[in-house]
């Protein structure tokens, strides 16, 4: 599958996403420190550069300036099991657009392109996801794009206040 999009919704230069490889891992690595108060480990962004792995990057004018990170994983055991075949749900790990390049579509760029990886496997339900509790922004932006609350998840971040988030999700079938 070609990740590769190239989008003019109201940038005014071509943005161009691509999928995150050798080549642009640490400069998501560095974005990703500028973005959000979790650091996240060595092994992480190894297993971005992996097969199967759905992680991009968007270039404006050459400047990595967002990223998203999503992988496969089970649904809850509960729901695991659908005319006897194992169901997926896809967990966006990261999502974030540098604040300078917010409000051009960037965020909604990256999101859709997820959304479409997540309908072409036939085995996925869902798209989840945890936002801090104070995230403002970023509820909006979810529910704008369809997601719903699912529920408080209390003390899900370690050392780092308020430790709590939503959980959220978008219903792909």
């Amino acid at each position: 599958m070609n990740n590769s999009y190239v989008g003019f919704e109201k940038a005014k230069a071509p943005v161009e996403i691509i999928p995150v490889d050798a080549h642009t891992v640490s400069r998501v690595r560095n974005l990703n420190s500028v973005l959000f108060p979790v650091r996240y480990s060595a092994g992480f962004y190894k297993r971005l550069v992996q097969p199967g792995q759905f992680a991009q990057v968007a270039l404006y004018q050459g400047v990595c300036v967002g990223t998203i990170a999503c992988r496969t994983q089970p649904l809850g055991f509960a729901e695991s099991m659908v005319d006897g075949a194992p169901q997926t749900e896809m967990y966006m790990m990261t999502l974030g657009v540098l604040a300078p390049y917010r409000r051009l579509g960037i965020g909604k760029m990256l999101l859709a392109n997820a959304v479409r990886a997540a309908q072409q496997d036939p085995l996925a339900r869902r798209i989840v996801l945890h936002v801090k509790i104070d995230n403002d922004d970023a509820l909006r932006f979810y529910h704008r794009h369809g997601f719903a609350t699912v529920r408080l998840v209390e003390n899900y971040y370690k050392n780092i206040e308020p430790p709590h988030a939503y959980l959220l999700e978008c219903r792909l079938r």
